[in-house]
């Protein structure tokens, strides 16, 4: 066999060549994952080198966790290279065949196509195969078996919200399982939840709320029961002094043909300067209502939301309001997930995400307004 040729001549250390070399072999695969190399002195014949120099550019590279040394037997390429190169397969666990009236939604679509963007990008980047799979929310038994073989061949799973519990609760016995669960409690211990930090948006909105210098506040939401954000934006509101109808919190139906006219009449009793709009739906309603009775939103009274922006393309001017991460989470779930599997690193909880502040002028609204 020719002798590899090196740059003796070269400042750089011939055993940092020649790791280089191998180094490359592993990389490109020549040298697969267990492979068992050549010997020291084989090594050294190739490269025309003495042995103390093969041993010295091994070492580099069982620093580098590149190959793994055994007694008698010899040396070999790390199989942790084996589970790093293991093409993962992700599931995001859908509930419906189709897409419901309520995922049609504007808001629901744009928190979701968010997260799908993130979870995209996320498995482009850590080379995954992610699979959107349909999976029938049905309690019976037999068919969460059958639903569970389906399960098999993925790594790890991703769920949103309360559907498909009981499937969460088994898969999460079985592999990494995520779950968004919005607000609501994971359907199992053993699920991963990731969410925003709620407690943190609560506490920016309330001070949003007395900073703004308004006198008075209420809530606008979906029919009934009233969400725990409604009522804790109302608690807040009232601690810190501020004016709270005796109906604070506003229902009303995104479907409803009387809607702009409802609520035209609840505006026009200048109950409340700040609104939070818990029903971020019909964020472009209220402006219309607003503007239809001679009210300018941002200047007679002070809307807001947390949502994720997409929802309030168009309005002028845009109102403040706190984006909820789902971008940033999709792509974190696949980042922790890369590293749970590939890596071997123990992975019990996630890490909090904070909504952020978006305003007209505001580094945010030009990021939100690119995704619309």
């Amino acid at each position: 066999m020719p002798k590899l040729l090196l740059h003796k001549d070269e400042a750089v250390p011939l055993p940092c060549q020649i790791s280089a070399i191998i180094r490359t072999r592993i990389e490109t695969g020549e040298y697969l994952p267990g492979k068992r190399l050549k010997t020291i002195r084989q090594f050294a014949s190739d490269f025309d080198v003495s042995p103390v120099t093969i041993v010295k550019a091994l070492d580099i590279l069982e620093e580098e966790t590149l190959i793994e040394r055994v007694p008698v037997k010899g040396v070999f390429v790390s199989n942790r290279l084996r589970a790093e190169r293991k093409q993962l397969y992700a599931c995001f666990a859908f509930p419906e065949k189709g897409i419901s009236p309520a995922s049609r939604k504007s808001e629901n679509w744009g928190l979701s196509s968010e997260l799908y963007r993130g979870l995209l990008n996320g498995s482009q980047a850590f080379g995954m195969n992610l699979q959107f799979t349909y999976f029938q929310d049905d309690p019976s038994l037999a068919l969460l078996q059958q639903q569970l073989m389906a399960l098999k061949k993925f790594d790890f799973v991703i769920f949103t919200g309360w559907q498909l519990s009981e499937l969460q609760k088994a898969s999460a016995q079985e592999r990494l399982t995520f779950c968004l669960p919005g607000g609501l409690q994971p359907a199992s211990p053993d699920v991963i939840v990731v969410d925003y930090d709620r407690a943190d948006a609560r506490k920016r909105l309330a001070a949003m709320l007395q900073e703004s210098g308004c006198s008075s506040a209420a809530v606008i939401s979906l029919p009934k029961p009233n969400t725990p954000r409604g009522l804790d934006f109302l608690e807040d509101a009232q601690q810190a002094g501020i004016q709270v109808p005796q109906e604070g919190i506003w229902h009303f139906d995104h479907a409803d043909p009387l809607l702009i006219e409802k609520l035209k009449e609840v505006l026009s009793r200048r109950e409340a300067e700040f609104i939070f709009c818990d029903a971020t739906d019909i964020m472009d309603d209220l402006y219309a209502a607003a503007y239809a009775i001679g009210q300018q939103p941002g200047k007679d009274l002070i809307l807001t939301a947390i949502a994720s922006g997409h929802t309030f393309a168009g309005l002028r001017p845009p109102p403040t309001f706190f984006r909820i991460p789902r971008y940033e989470m999709g792509l974190q779930i696949m980042e922790k997930a890369e590293q749970a599997i590939r890596r071997n690193e123990k992975l019990t909880e996630f890490p909090s995400f904070f909504v952020e502040k978006v305003s007209e002028k505001s580094e945010a609204a030009v990021t939100v307004a690119q995704h619309v």
